[in-house]
């Protein structure tokens, strides 16, 4: 078990949920929309304390599921860190974390989708992206780290 995986599955033990809104509640994360750039599905900004996951209002239920799972990897994963503060003064390559963050946000919604897999004789990363409406991109990565 990877450490994405690991970081999921405890998460998803400690709240007893693998539900994101339920699991976002719980941790305090308020969630909020906005009129953003049509480039710029999310972010996380936290403030006197409290994770805000800042979601693109323009984009499709599936789109906002996804960026919610992703910020909340950044979150659980990447706390504290700015990656734009990263990007701008040192060498550090961050889309490391966006692919960490994507990865998390497969994992989660797959494993919340678990139900839809059961019975099937294999399962696929196509099968994962089809069944929890995620990039296959973000598919593949879950189980490549």
């Amino acid at each position: 078990m990877n450490k994405t995986e690991q970081a999921v599955r405890g998460l998803i033990g400690r709240y007893n949920t693998s539900e994101l809104d339920a699991i976002c509640e719980k941790m305090g994360i308020i969630t909020l929309e906005q009129d953003l750039p049509s480039c710029v599905n999310g972010f996380t900004v936290q403030m006197n304390g409290i994770s805000f996951i800042v979601l693109n209002e323009s984009l499709d239920r599936y789109r906002k599921r996804f960026t919610k799972a992703h910020e909340l990897g950044h979150i659980v994963m990447h706390n504290g860190t700015n990656t734009v503060e990263l990007s701008c003064n040192t060498d550090f390559i961050v889309t490391k974390y966006e692919r960490e963050a994507d990865s998390f946000a497969a994992w989660l919604l797959m494993l919340d989708e678990a139900s839809e897999l059961e019975g099937l004789e294999s399962v696929t990363a196509e099968d994962i992206s089809r069944i929890a409406h995620i990039p296959m991109s973000a598919a593949d990565n879950a189980f490549m780290q």
